[in-house]
């Protein structure tokens, strides 16, 4: 079994400054911005974003709303967060289907 395959799914879940919480529901006036199967959640460095993804053979997309400066993701089946990045990634995780809020928060450093 690879390492993707044996993770266990989770409906919360914080992937370096992106935090994906579960919602009851998307607001009904929300617009809907994006939708596919790969999608980017969160901008990194150059080219190091973390990338929300569904099996293509699987006929869904997720979908990203926006209402008031807040993103909400519906995620149709098991999803797949993963870092594009090489060294010093955030460890891929595995969220339930769901509605989730997305939220950004950086980490400063005081020192």
């Amino acid at each position: 079994m690879n390492k993707i395959n044996s993770l266990t799914p989770h409906d919360f879940g914080r992937h370096g400054e992106v935090l994906l919480i579960p919602v009851a529901e998307i607001p009904k006036d929300a617009k809907l911005i994006e939708e596919g199967c790969s999608l980017i959640v969160g901008r990194s460095e150059p080219g190091h974003h973390h990338v929300l993804t569904v099996p293509r053979e699987m006929g869904v997309t997720i979908k990203i709303y926006e209402k008031d400066g807040k993103h909400y993701l519906d995620i149709p089946s098991e999803a797949k967060l993963e870092h594009q990045k090489t060294v010093e990634k955030h460890d891929t995780q595995i969220f339930r289907p769901g509605i989730y809020i997305r939220e950004i928060r950086h980490a400063y450093s005081y020192g």
